[in-house]
């Protein structure tokens, strides 16, 4: 899918997050592990709070950033991250996990960058910019909370 304006990829960003947040909801479901349980149920929220977050920015951003059309619009199309990261049913352990979560998060980070240096006005690279540093914020969160349920 090619994205021709800032809405378009936050849309689609908005939907990864949710999407991923299933996919976690699913393998806890499953999982006979007690700590990959609490693990996954974890990440499911936490991709349920970014979904959330990316939904209401779209609801109360500024319509000329989010209508800023993308410079390679024509020639650049994501690829469908969500299938580049595993889905984790081998995992053996919550560093297994975190490996596949980590994945993810380099993912998106390098997407967010991406579209920083592409960026055809400073709100719209301060935008991404911003997006990167959440993402990274993020996975600090995370590695800190699954090195804390690796101490229980």
């Amino acid at each position: 899918m090619a994205f021709r304006q800032v809405k378009d990829l936050l849309v689609w960003i908005r939907d990864f997050h949710a999407r991923l947040g299933e996919q976690y909801a699913q393998l806890a479901e499953v999982q006979q592990d007690e700590r990959m349980r609490m693990a996954l149920a974890f990440l499911a929220d936490r991709e349920k709070r970014m979904s959330s977050g990316m939904l209401a920015y779209l609801e109360d951003g500024r319509e000329g950033l989010l209508t800023t059309w993308l410079i390679d619009s024509q020639e650049f199309g994501h690829p469908d991250v969500l299938e580049r990261i595993p889905r984790c049913l081998g995992c053996r352990d919550t560093h297994d996990l975190l490996a596949n979560v980590m994945t993810a998060h380099q993912t998106l980070k390098d997407m967010y960058r991406l579209r920083a240096e592409l960026a055809s006005i400073p709100e719209e690279a301060e935008l991404f910019e911003q997006l990167a540093e959440q993402q990274d914020a993020e996975a600090r969160l995370q590695t800190r909370d699954f090195a804390r349920l690796e101490m229980y």
